[in-house]
């Protein structure tokens, strides 16, 4: 059961693997410390955990710097409820710590030299939002 309705359909995971809860776990951890100071309540959805809209802590800290959201293991926080295109691009940050576990933030920051749109890791979650949310268009039967 997931604890937050959103419109991507059954094209991105409900669930994730073992082995990606088990090698992203450092990051997961860190994220949980994030979290716990957002100031918004989680809930479980599509297999992480998801604080979304909230204003202290980690969250401000997103907003001041004029991100909306954050994904660290398999935990997102949010300034604010996110639509489907941004959870989807989350959700593939989520696959690329299940696939470089505590590597993931030190290949992060290093490619980040280069800017934040110029991100290889960004690139590619951005990637794997506009591919979903176009399957869900071709799969649409609203």
């Amino acid at each position: 059961m997931r604890g937050r309705e959103d419109g991507i359909g059954q094209l991105l995971p409900e669930a994730r693997p073992w082995w990606g809860y088990l090698w992203a776990a450092p990051n997961s951890l860190v994220g949980l410390v994030g979290a716990l100071t957002a100031g918004a309540r989680p809930v479980r959805w599509r297999g992480v955990l998801l604080c979304e809209g909230g204003s202290r802590g980690l969250a401000w800290f997103l907003a001041r710097r004029g991100f909306s959201a954050i994904t660290l293991g398999h935990v997102i926080v949010t300034t604010e409820r996110l639509g489907d295109h941004l959870l989807a691009h989350e959700l593939g940050h989520v696959g690329q710590h299940e696939r470089w576990g505590p590597l993931f933030y030190p290949a992060y920051l290093l490619t980040s030299l280069a800017g934040y749109r110029r991100n290889p890791f960004e690139r590619a979650a951005e990637r794997h939002a506009v591919t979903a949310l176009s399957r869900l268009k071709g799969h649409d039967h609203r």
